[in-house]
């Protein structure tokens, strides 16, 4: 049994760029992202380390861009004026 651990840093600037404030130090720095696969054959264990070290970083990244797309978007709402809501009114039923 062939076990592979890969290791993905995106280069700097890049299309993945991947930089991140590390939550000790308080440094820009940049990710890095690992997958691990197994397989019998040595070949097809590399690639499922390497799929799942993408799936890793694709996944990151689509979550980073949906946060910052909430946050813009929240911050439309906010300049925009509110409007009141009418209040409903409430029946019981009995059964």
């Amino acid at each position: 049994m062939a076990v592979t651990r890969v290791t993905i840093a995106p280069k700097e600037g890049g299309p993945n760029d991947s930089l991140s404030i590390h939550s000790q130090s308080g440094q820009l720095e940049a990710r890095k992202f690992s997958g691990s696969g197994s397989d019998t054959d040595i070949m097809t264990s590399s690639a499922r380390a390497y799929v799942s070290a993408l799936n890793k970083l694709l996944t990151w990244n689509a979550r980073r861009s949906q946060q910052a797309a909430q946050s813009n978007s929240e911050d439309d709402d906010a300049a925009t004026e509110s409007v009141a809501a009418e209040p409903m009114q409430v029946v019981e039923s009995t059964p």
